[in-house]
């Protein structure tokens, strides 16, 4: 397949990408997401559809793209437009120091209903896109089949999330600007939040005594502010997780990874 190689900043296609890489309101406002690497490009393909562009670097040995590699062919072949980009351009547009060769441009998949049963992470204002996409990571491994994201919670579709996630946003459902209290009333089953000590009427119990029911919600904030006190009505069950002496905390990245793969392990065992 011959693909046009385009070196000029003032391409049409050039600015979609560099107004995508730089603006999360951009991303936002058209419903589009910007993957980097073939990684997350071979993740969307393979479960949600076909990209809508895929700009490739080009180089000495793909030329006009008749040496693509074999990925980045089968890519290109799910992909509605496909361009090679000058390389000092390309490097241009990409978000990483060392760019990986591969940029997309791809629809962020449609939201499902809200779950009102089964197994969910709900984030609760945690605004570092980092942690939001390692817990969206986590939260995939262990079998959750929905992340609710509070509209105080970091885009789940920047470039930093969606790296953190490395492709676990197109193995679970990921809806965004959920509104927690009515979401968590509406769940049947128990509503866990990590808490460090009984609040508002909600008993905290340690990770080791939990007994988890068949379906559940894992609560997890802020952590310089904690858990919305509005929530705190809808919260059946607090956890906490045992430290040593002189440790106040951690991390809620880490945190959430522990209480998922305690009650994964007892509700819903992972292979």
């Amino acid at each position: 397949m011959s693909l046009k190689t385009i070196s000029s900043r003032d391409n049409p296609l050039i600015k979609r990408f560099a107004a995508l890489s730089r603006s999360a309101p951009a991303r936002k406002r058209h419903g589009m997401c910007l993957l980097e690497g073939e990684h997350l490009a071979q993740s969307y393909v393979a479960h949600v559809g076909a990209l809508e562009i895929i700009a490739i670097r080009a180089n000495a040995a793909n030329g006009d793209g008749t040496a693509l590699t074999a990925t980045q062919q089968a890519l290109v072949e799910h992909s509605q437009e496909a361009v090679l980009v000058a390389p000092a351009l390309f490097d241009s547009l990409s978000t990483l120091v060392s760019p990986t060769g591969v940029l997309a441009i791809a629809s962020v998949p449609a939201s499902p209903p809200l779950a009102t049963s089964g197994f969910v992470l709900a984030l609760d204002e945690v605004q570092d896109p980092g942690n939001v996409g390692t817990l969206i990571r986590t939260a995939a491994a262990a079998g959750v089949q929905q992340v609710w994201l509070s509209p105080g919670c970091a885009f789940a579709w920047s470039v930093k999330t969606l790296r953190a996630a490395q492709g676990a946003h197109f193995h679970a459902s990921v809806l965004e600007d959920v509104a927690l209290r009515d979401a968590l009333s509406a769940f049947n089953g128990k509503r866990w939040a990590t808490l460090p000590r009984d609040v508002g009427g909600v008993l905290v119990m340690s990770l080791f005594d939990a007994k988890f029911g068949a379906n559940n919600v894992v609560v997890l904030s802020n952590e310089g502010h904690g858990l919305t006190p509005a929530l705190l009505p809808v919260i059946t069950d607090g956890v906490s997780i045992p430290m040593a002496a002189g440790v106040e905390s951690l991390n809620v990245a880490t945190a959430g990874a522990i209480v998922l793969y305690a009650l994964a392990r007892t509700v819903r065992p992972v292979s």
